[in-house]
């Protein structure tokens, strides 16, 4: 069984055999706040997704909805002293 990532990377147009374009896409992605000074801003995400809705360009991507990374996935970009202090963090707490 494939991962979304690792379909997405094998996906081919059947009929041009051409690579298609694939997005990763979650409205839940607004749910969250970054803070101020964060560079992610999830209002500028929402809005280049219906730029892709608007113009028709979803018709020429393959769409998915991302997974949560599992724990696994996230010790291989964070370091354990981190990853110790996502298992402990709580709202009470933090």
């Amino acid at each position: 069984c494939f991962t979304e990532r690792e379909r997405c990377a094998g996906v081919m147009s059947r009929a041009s055999g051409k690579q298609r374009v694939c997005y990763f896409y979650d409205s839940d992605i607004g749910n969250y706040y970054y803070g101020q000074g964060h560079p992610m801003k999830p209002h500028r995400i929402r809005m280049a997704h219906n730029l892709l809705l608007n113009y028709g360009l979803y018709k020429k991507m393959e769409i998915y909805r991302p997974s949560p990374a599992t724990f696994d996935e996230l010790r291989k970009f964070h370091s354990d002293e981190y990853m110790r202090f996502l298992r402990h963090i709580t709202p009470d707490n933090g």
